[in-house]
């Protein structure tokens, strides 16, 4: 049965835990509140996550994408990325940002994989001097 993708919901704070301990607790109210987390389920089970924020008002920033162990490789990154492109598409935004550390190499490779393009560096973003390379989305066909 293939994944689905919907948005989270207060009864998937248990999974949004198990898949990421980083928020704390208000921080998932704001981001369920605010509709930025989708999920995947397969077979009735959350086996990913995806948040994101919308920055200045005007530009999705996708902030994180979890999969549990076992549903990695199988494609469920590019599924949960493609929901959020259609609902930003039907929003009217043209594009998608995103990050990852300059010293992650697999993160990039894997924005790279989905047509992001780096778009630059931000340089000592993080507390131990450790920069950000952006990547944009574009949804525009070329």
């Amino acid at each position: 049965m293939p994944a689905t993708v919907r948005p989270a919901t207060t009864a998937d704070l248990p999974d949004l835990h198990r898949l990421d301990e980083w928020p704390r607790e208000s921080a998932w109210q704001r981001l369920l509140r605010n509709e930025e987390v989708l999920v995947a389920e397969e077979e009735g089970a959350v086996v990913g996550l995806l948040h994101y924020t919308i920055l200045w008002a005007t530009v999705p920033f996708l902030s994180l994408i979890v999969l549990q162990e076992d549903a990695r490789g199988r494609g469920l990154s590019r599924v949960l990325v493609d929901d959020l492109v259609a609902r930003l598409k039907d929003q009217g935004y043209v594009a998608l940002l995103s990050s990852s550390q300059t010293d992650e190499p697999e993160p990039q490779a894997w924005h790279r994989h989905l047509g992001f393009t780096s778009n630059g560096i931000i340089e000592n973003i993080a507390d131990e001097g450790i920069g950000e390379v952006v990547f944009r989305l574009s949804f525009e066909e070329e």
